[in-house]
């Protein structure tokens, strides 16, 4: 057994997968550096792998100042990117209860992250995020191209986008995306292909770049879905399973033409608050499992990562597999 507790072997022998963190000259080296904000949402989407909601607090919130440090290291790494996501990073209970116009904490660590790599926001685009326009308009202009913020439309249909995130949800961020535009930000829709009617990419992007004429946009999507969080109950309601899990060998990297390089854990890492401290994990799919606890220092973080997440398969290998990373089309 390893000492997280997986199996190393199937029942026939074989070896468990694994990826070796990324080095150069004998030194590590991080890409994306994955931060957490929290699992506090204003919505609760069918198909969360977080379950996020408005009372969801597993995943804590991280303040400017615990985080300062772990920015700090991963800046000595030579990090090119750091993305938030949560949850919604642009409330907070403060928000929520209306004690609070903005989400001020988590602009504080988004400065800082500013100063040291181009940031990636992903959020759900909805009315809170419009109290910060103020402060994104003033971090655009000190920062100019390395702030992007990436926008769920689950589809270009308002009865479809609104069966998944609520109703008024696909109205609320069309509006936000066409505020955006016209402040200067090229936003980037993102949407889970499985959920989408159209077949091709081309078809996916023109539905979605009519939605907003004469603006410029970017479209991204997610290609394969996690059967976790509120997915789950969604899938139970109609009387679904999820599918078994696949123990991934070494073999199977060469089987499915997939190199563990090209696996997220092996250039990324992922920053997690759980009962009161930061964690490291491989990636921002695996969250809460002590199995894939990376330890509570970005260098300690850089050892060999075990394929033995459910996530790994459905996600990572699955297909032509997916990455939490922006990949436009």
């Amino acid at each position: 057994m390893h000492p997280d507790g997986l199996s190393l072997f199937d029942r026939h022998g074989n070896d468990r997968g694994f990826v070796e963190p990324k080095f150069a000259g004998g030194r590590p080296v991080l890409e994306d550096l994955w931060i957490m904000q929290g699992s506090i949402c204003d919505l609760r989407c069918r198909h969360c792998y977080t379950a996020s909601s408005p009372s969801s607090n597993r995943l804590e919130q991280i303040t400017s100042a615990e985080l300062r440090p772990h920015l700090e290291a991963a800046a000595t790494f030579g990090v090119q990117k750091i993305c938030f996501t949560g949850g919604e990073v642009f409330v907070n209970e403060d928000v929520l209860q209306g004690r609070a116009e903005r989400n001020d904490e988590f602009l504080s660590s988004l400065r800082l992250a500013l100063e040291i790599a181009p940031v990636e926001i992903l959020t759900n685009g909805r009315r809170y995020i419009r109290n910060h326009f103020d402060a994104l308009r003033d971090l655009q202009g000190r920062f100019p191209g390395r702030l992007t913020l990436r926008i769920t439309l689950e589809s270009p249909v308002e009865a479809e986008h609104d069966a998944i995130r609520g109703r008024t949800t696909f109205g609320q961020t069309v509006e936000t995306v066409r505020e955006l535009c016209s402040i200067g930000f090229v936003p980037v829709i993102t949407a889970e292909r499985p959920l989408l009617h159209e077949h091709t990419s081309e078809a996916i992007r023109q539905s979605y770049v009519a939605l907003f004429p004469a603006m410029k946009i970017e479209v991204n999507l997610i290609e394969n879905m996690l059967e976790m969080g509120h997915q789950l109950v969604t899938m139970t309601a109609k009387g679904q399973r999820p599918t078994p899990e696949v123990f991934i060998t070494t073999k199977c990297f060469d089987i499915l033409n997939r190199a563990p390089e090209s696996l997220m854990c092996h250039f990324s890492r992922c920053i997690q608050k759980i009962d009161g401290r930061l964690r490291y994990y491989p990636c921002p799919v695996i969250y809460d499992d002590e199995r894939f606890d990376l330890g509570g220092t970005l260098e300690a973080s850089f050892r060999r990562v075990y394929v033995a997440h459910k996530n790994c398969y459905d996600y990572c290998m699955k297909g032509g597999g997916a990455s939490c990373r922006t990949h436009l089309i």
